[in-house]
């Protein structure tokens, strides 16, 4: 009789890209330098709960975040899988307690409790200082990308229509064609 070795959790409700993203460090090359990268930004995005950076980075970062956050609501912080898993990502030791006694409380009860637990938005590109060769200065645009916790402290990245009609500005306008209105309609 055959038994299932791995536990399984559910499939992560965000997309997922088939294609590694080219993510460079100065200081370590090859696979070793990738994942550098993606603790980094896992590890600043517990800290900060809301980073901007290139929308590749972002994009690449974003399922690896899910899953820790998955992890943690489905096994808890005693199962040594999940220990192994946010003792590796969060590079910052103090931000573990912040995971099980902050962000995963948030994320197990109330309207944060729905997948997914990050959002990612895109900015316009952002025009960076590449290289100098010289005299000549050469530019690149990159895509910025803002990925962040749901609930966080933080104001909306998408601005909500807001009702303005009660503005002074409005009420004034308004009263002055009423008065404009009247005027016209004594001429007649």
């Amino acid at each position: 009789m055959a038994q299932r070795a791995v536990r399984t959790l559910p499939s992560i409700k965000t997309k997922i890209g088939h294609i590694h993203q080219k993510l460079r460090t100065n200081n370590v090359d090859g696979q070793y330098g990738r994942l550098e990268i993606l603790r980094r930004i896992v590890t600043r995005l517990v800290r900060e709960e809301r980073v901007e950076l290139p929308y590749n980075r972002a994009e690449e970062a974003r399922p690896y975040m899910e899953r820790l956050i998955q992890l943690g609501i489905h096994y808890g912080q005693k199962d040594p899988y999940t220990a192994e898993m946010m003792d590796f990502w969060l590079i910052e030791k103090d931000l573990e307690t912040k995971m099980f006694d902050v962000l995963i409380p948030r994320f197990t009860s109330g309207e944060h409790a729905v997948e997914p637990y990050t959002s990612l938005y895109k900015l316009p590109p952002m025009r960076f200082q590449n290289f100098i060769n010289k005299n000549k200065v050469f530019w690149t645009k990159k895509p910025i990308g803002v990925l962040e916790l749901n609930g966080n402290p933080f104001p909306s990245v998408i601005r909500r229509d807001e009702d303005h009609s009660q503005d002074v500005f409005n009420t004034l306008m308004r009263e002055c064609l009423k008065e404009k209105k009247k005027e016209i309609e004594k001429k007649k």
